[in-house]
């Protein structure tokens, strides 16, 4: 029987989003020429400007699949200060509430679900399956495993560490290639393929794996990889940033077959969560056991007429898009953009 989904709060960690690395490439790509700042109240964390209007967003801003932060209570904004802080999927456990800077109010809003394997208590995979899965469910992905073993020759491996430039640039075209061909099948868009954010997802991986701040989870057959998965690491926590399978092996279910095997490589070593972060879709749901929310938070100035105003049409925005994406809007759009020529290229 499969269990009952729970949500989560674990102890407050990190964030490869907050490192060197990731925020000085995000901040090339996407707020070259602009300034960045620190603010006393939070740290952790930086921010940016963009325009004229006195927001602030965090540096990385919806790139992330999560950012941690702590703020200072003791700080105390300047009192004509109209500034506006905006902090992007802020995981409910990223976060205390009841550390509020003096001087300062935070509106909190929901907007994503997120979706996690807690493996903490797993010895192995199997155990896990056994755990979450029905028996049928079970049985079916041992056919479809043996099916595959039985005709082709099937590697599954971690790539990450001291990755040579040509081997990754060839793996990360290939990555490249089997996104475009699967979102054409589906016939909507994926904004990760947006030339600007594919550029930034090519460049800042590199140094990460080098770091072992991410990985490329690699399914190959006969040495071609049919299942890609890109996955960011913080002590024992992984997170699942995007994954692809190739069209042609959709009959084995490689997809199941390739998440079976990151749990795997998970629990040997000693990664307690796989984080499939923000966003829903159906495999999320069936292979998690625990749930959580994540928040955009709104820092602003009550004394501030200007910081109060632009604090609330911000909360406005983003209840509507909340709101929207509950319904299913999104969807609909996203597969309108896809028939008006916004296709994966």
């Amino acid at each position: 029987m499969t269990s009952e989904k729970k949500h989560i709060i674990p102890p407050l960690l990190d964030d490869p989003y907050t490192s060197d690395t990731f925020t000085s490439i995000w901040s090339q790509h996407f707020a070259r020429g602009l300034d960045t700042m620190n603010c006393d109240c939070f740290e952790g964390i930086s921010f940016y400007k963009k325009g004229r209007l006195p927001v602030y967003n965090n540096v990385g801003a919806t790139n992330t699949k999560g950012i941690h932060y702590c703020v200072n209570p003791s700080t105390m904004p300047i009192a004509n200060d109209n500034k506006v802080y905006v902090i992007y999927d802020v995981p409910d456990f990223g976060f205390r509430r009841e550390q509020i800077p003096n001087g300062l109010r935070l509106i909190s809003i929901p907007q994503y679900e997120g979706y996690i394997c807690d493996l903490a208590n797993e010895g192995s995979a199997e155990g896990y399956l056994t755990t979450n899965l029905s028996s049928r469910s079970r049985s079916k992905l041992r056919n479809y495993g043996n099916k595959l073993k039985k005709k082709y020759s099937v590697e599954y491996q971690m790539i990450w560490g001291d990755v040579p430039e040509k081997e990754y640039d060839a793996l990360f075209e290939k990555f490249h290639d089997l996104l475009v061909r699967r979102f054409d099948e589906k016939q909507i868009v994926n904004n990760n393929l947006d030339p600007k954010e594919w550029s930034f997802f090519k460049d800042v991986t590199l140094p990460m794996m080098r770091n072992k701040e991410a990985g490329l989870f690699v399914g190959s057959v006969q040495g071609n990889p049919i299942a890609i998965t890109l996955l960011n690491f913080s002590k024992e926590h992984a997170y699942d940033v995007i994954r692809v399978f190739d069209i042609d092996f959709s009959e084995y279910r490689i997809g199941s077959l390739s998440i079976v095997e990151q749990i795997d490589w998970c629990i040997k070593n000693n990664f307690k969560v796989l984080d499939f972060s923000k966003g829903h879709f159906d495999y999320k749901e069936k292979w998690s056991n625990r749930s959580y929310l994540l928040n955009y938070h709104i820092w602003y100035n009550p004394k501030s007429l200007i910081s109060w105003v632009f604090a609330h049409l911000l909360a406005t925005k983003f209840k509507l898009k909340y709101w929207a994406r509950r319904q299913g809007i999104h969807k609909g759009l996203h597969k309108i953009r896809y028939k008006l020529g916004h296709k994966p290229k």
